[in-house]
């Protein structure tokens, strides 16, 4: 019997690719043979472990793990599959996010919602990245489904060089608020943008928002036009892109992250901020709250001036910093490798009785 996972695409970077593969090597720790394969590989992965579905091998002994993040042809594979699976449900963003900006990425989300329904008759166990996920989840009739948080080791990043370069631009007295993320309509980078501005007008000009993420072009002319509208040149770094080294130097410059986004099956981000020990404000949407539990500021009004001077407000209140430095600690414990393996453990063993009482 192997556990074998299977994603539509895998990429490397992307958040989802990593959990993969940091699931696998939980999978081998607990002793079972495993395997990888995706319907698209990115040709930067180049480990042997990590197949292209044309090279696919599983049987009818074989417990199939898929990670499922969007609306594609191939789930109709996975729907078909002549054996029951287990699910790792990521989230699918909204579609309503993309009507009239983005249609395929529109069209991709309706998709991936009405073939969830599909896979999920199709599946005997599954896991959401967030008790937000599950209960979607359980909605279509899936009583098994549990949380099962992304995987965020706090040891490769905080072991990660700073970018000199970086590091000597940013690290100049400015306010630093930084997001990461994809530059699409619901991350709301906008609304930050809004916030930077009033915050520049109203309280200190020395404000920077730093985005990070490749951006989608139609959403990045209006970010850019809004940078021009409001003079904000100064104010905002459009950073792209960036490899783990300008990530996490980023983060270490970075005053606090601000997320404004509307979706979020688990939010990463939030996460690698409290591993530097950055102050996380972050709007109460999806599965946001969760993730960030009390270890962090959550907005329920975003409007810009109120944004803005609870920012304020809070990096200003010594007893308040501590609080949150506490809580950031004891979420961390929470999230962590060995909390999280256990869990595996414990769902593991509890996936092979299922799987050896329905044969």
């Amino acid at each position: 019997m192997r556990f074998i996972q299977i994603a539509h695409a895998l990429t490397l970077h992307d958040g989802a690719s990593k959990f993969v593969q940091k699931l696998d090597v939980m999978l081998q720790k607990l002793g079972y043979e495993t395997a990888i394969f995706a319907h698209k590989l990115d040709p930067r992965i180049t480990s042997d472990h990590i197949r292209t579905m044309d090279d696919f091998d599983g049987t009818a002994e074989d417990i199939v793990i898929y990670h499922m993040t969007t609306g594609t042809s191939f789930n109709r594979w996975i729907a078909n599959y002549p054996h029951k699976v287990v699910l790792y449900y990521h989230n699918i963003t909204p579609a309503k996010f993309f009507f009239g900006n983005a249609w395929g990425s529109w069209w991709k989300c309706l998709l991936g919602r009405r073939q969830l329904r599909s896979i999920v008759k199709n599946t005997f166990f599954a896991w959401g990245a967030s008790e937000y996920s599950c209960q979607e989840l359980r909605a279509m009739g899936l009583g098994e489904a549990k949380t099962l948080a992304a995987i965020v080791e706090p040891a490769p990043f905080r072991q990660r060089p700073s970018v000199d370069t970086i590091r000597n631009r940013y690290h100049d007295g400015w306010l630093n608020l930084l997001f990461v993320g994809r530059g699409v309509p619901h991350k709301k980078q906008d609304e930050a943008i809004e916030v930077v501005r009033w915050y520049r007008d109203h309280i200190d000009s020395h404000v920077r928002l730093i985005l990070v993420g490749n951006v989608k072009p139609s959403f990045g002319k209006k970010l850019h036009r809004m940078v021009d509208q409001y003079h904000l040149q100064d104010h905002v770094v459009f950073a792209g892109g960036v490899s783990n080294d300008e990530l996490c130097t980023y983060y270490r410059v970075a005053d606090a992250l601000l997320c404004l986004s509307e979706h979020e099956g688990f939010c990463v981000p939030l996460v690698e901020a409290m591993i530097f020990g950055k102050p996380v404000f972050a709007y109460a949407a999806a599965a946001v709250p969760e993730t960030v539990g009390d270890a962090g500021i959550l907005f329920t009004d975003k409007t810009p001036a109120h944004v803005a001077k609870v920012i304020h407000d809070t990096l200003q209140d010594e007893d308040k910093l501590a609080q949150l430095k506490v809580a950031r600690e004891q979420r961390l414990q929470a999230l962590s490798y060995e909390h999280i393996f256990s869990q595996v453990k414990a769902d593991v063993e509890h996936i092979v009785a299922l799987w050896q009482a329905q044969k």
